[in-house]
Parts: C-alpha cells; sequence; structure tokens
C-alpha cells in the first residue's frame, strides 16, 4: 500500500504527519516502471487517444506498475463533479488497455483548480485506480531490494500571484503555501528514500515562451528541494517536453498529454522537444532512467541518472 501523507485538518500540527506509521507499495523486482503525463484534458480529443494509446502500450511492454499525472487533468473550467459523465468520456473511456488499469496518482493544476478539486479527490470513492487522497500528499514504493523512491504531489498553485488575486476564478482561498512548504519540508527531511521525486504542475525552470520560469516556486518551493537534496522535478504547465538541468536536480517537462507548443533553447535545456507524448521512468537501485516518448510511439530522447 502507498504510503499517503494527507493534507489533514489545518488544526493538526505538521510534525504529526512525519510521525505517522508508513505504509509501502512492494515491488517485485529489483526496479519499477511508471509513467508520468501531464495537461492531458483533452476533452478526448484525438491527440489526447493516440497518447493514451502510446502509454498502453508502453505500460504493457515495460509491466508498469503505476501512472503519475503532473495536473490540468481537466483543462478549461475543470470539472464540477466527482459524477460528472465527463469521467467517463474523457478519462475511463480514452485510457482503455488494461495495462492502464493501475493506480494513478494525480496532481492539481491550475485548470483543476479553476473547478472542484474536491471532486477530483473524491472520485477515488468511484474509481478502483485513481488514488487522490488529498490537494497535496505522498507515497513511497519500496522495491523488494529495500530500496525506497518517494514520491511528492504538490499543489503549487496557490503560490501563484496572479492566481491569488483571482479567488473567483481559482478555487483555494482557504491555502496557505507556507503551511504546504512546511510539510513538504517535513515529509522530505524525514524520509529514508534513496530517490525523491516532486511533483508539481508549474515548473521551476522552463525555457518556453508560454509561461516559462515560475519565479513564485523559485523562491518557495526550490530552497526546499534543494536543501533536502530532491533529485526530480517533474512538470508541466508549459506544454512541451524538456529536460533541464540546475544542479543538484534534474527538472522534467511533459505537459503534452493533450497536445503541445514550440519550444526555445537555452543553456540549462539538454533536451526539447515540441511533441505530444509522455514520460516513460524506470527506477532502481543503480539509477533513473527517463525516456520521452512521442504520441506516435517513437522515442525521442532518453538519459540516465545516477
Amino acid at each position: 500500500m502507498n504510503n499517503v501523507y494527507k493534507n489533514f485538518s489545518r488544526s493538526f500540527k505538521i510534525t504529526i504527519l512525519s510521525l505517522l506509521i508508513p505504509f509501502y507499495i512492494y515491488a517485485q523486482g529489483s526496479s519499477v516502471n511508471f509513467i508520468y503525463i501531464s495537461d492531458w484534458g483533452g476533452k478526448a480529443g484525438s491527440t489526447q487517444k493516440a497518447v493514451a494509446e502510446q502509454m498502453g502500450i508502453t505500460a504493457k511492454k515495460l509491466h508498469t506498475k503505476f501512472i503519475i499525472t503532473g495536473g490540468d487533468n481537466y483543462h478549461g473550467d475543470g470539472i464540477d463533479s466527482e459524477n460528472s459523465p465527463r469521467w467517463i468520456s474523457e478519462f475511463e473511456d480514452v485510457y482503455t488497455d488494461k495495462s492502464l488499469f493501475i493506480p494513478w496518482y494525480p496532481s492539481l493544476g491550475n485548470h483543476d483548480n479553476n473547478g472542484s478539486p474536491n471532486a477530483e479527490i473524491q472520485y477515488s470513492t468511484k474509481s478502483k485506480r485513481w488514488v487522490f487522497p488529498s490537494r497535496y500528499y505522498a507515497h513511497t514504493y519500496r522495491l523488494d531490494n529495500g530500496v525506497e523512491i518517494l514520491f511528492v504531489h504538490l499543489d503549487t498553485s496557490p503560490f501563484v500571484d496572479s492566481y491569488r488575486k483571482n479567488p473567483e476564478k481559482y478555487h483555494f482561498s482557504s491555502e496557505d503555501p507556507k503551511i504546504q512548504i512546511r510539510w513538504l519540508d517535513s515529509v522530505l527531511s524525514h524520509s529514508t528514500a534513496k530517490w525523491k521525486f516532486v511533483i508539481g504542475h508549474h515548473p521551476v525552470y522552463s525555457a518556453s515562451s508560454k509561461h516559462g520560469d515560475t519565479q513564485e516556486i523559485i523562491e518557495n518551493i526550490l530552497p526546499v528541494l534543494v536543501k533536502n537534496r530532491v533529485n526530480v522535478y517533474l512538470c508541466g504547465h508549459d506544454h512541451i517536453m524538456q529536460h533541464l538541468f540546475h544542479a543538484p536536480i534534474d527538472y522534467f517537462i511533459c505537459g503534452t498529454g493533450a497536445g503541445h507548443r514550440d519550444v526555445e533553447k537555452r543553456d540549462d535545456v539538454v533536451f526539447e522537444a515540441a511533441s505530444a507524448g509522455f514520460l516513460n521512468c524506470t527506477v532502481s537501485d543503480k539509477n533513473i532512467i527517463v525516456t520521452y516518448i512521442s504520441d506516435n510511439g517513437e522515442t525521442l530522447y532518453t538519459t540516465t541518472i545516477r
């Protein structure tokens, strides 16, 4: 079972979260494969379906154990209810390959916060594969050789100043970013995991004319990531594929689950592509292998983190 640090009532102190008895998912082998997508709320359009088809092919071939999303699970105004028929037409009827009936660990994006984030959380009670306990949470995967891999899901929208100034559109007025930061630091600092992944919708760094670097994330979240020696930051928001490196963290943008935009070159960019697709990742005790795969199944880029 996954090690879930839930975002409990604000009356609970952050220190309580770090003392919770952990639960784990155990791997059958010395490595685990997972898929990452973001900005995949494509209203069941042809590109979203093409990406879904290739995800199924990859998941079947590599025995993928779970899927992580970086938010914008529903674009536009998000989704309004856990009972909306869009769950069927835009999720269940799109990701239909049997290999994709595995745990999905979602995150919230800005468009999800336009609608009802609680509806996405509540859908966990209706779907066997949708595992979404709270706005931000964490789970730990333990390989059979004892190596632990930590995944921390953030809700980055409350950090963005322009969103906070528009409470009628973005539904997180009760969320205090400072509490989330203390929670993040507590989870990361108390973890004994060898590999630490943090998932946030908004990029820390991004070479893109559409959104680019997120200054609020650089100022508030990045110092906690560096302090706690996070290995990988996964994000979306910019609809591009991009690997950037700022020591000691590798940053992977993959906001291309339903479409893509143009990319820009920059000195910190290791790889970039204007293509729809997803990220495939295999983690062992020795390394992390990250691969970008397009919506037609082409392997665009592979790198190894040791």
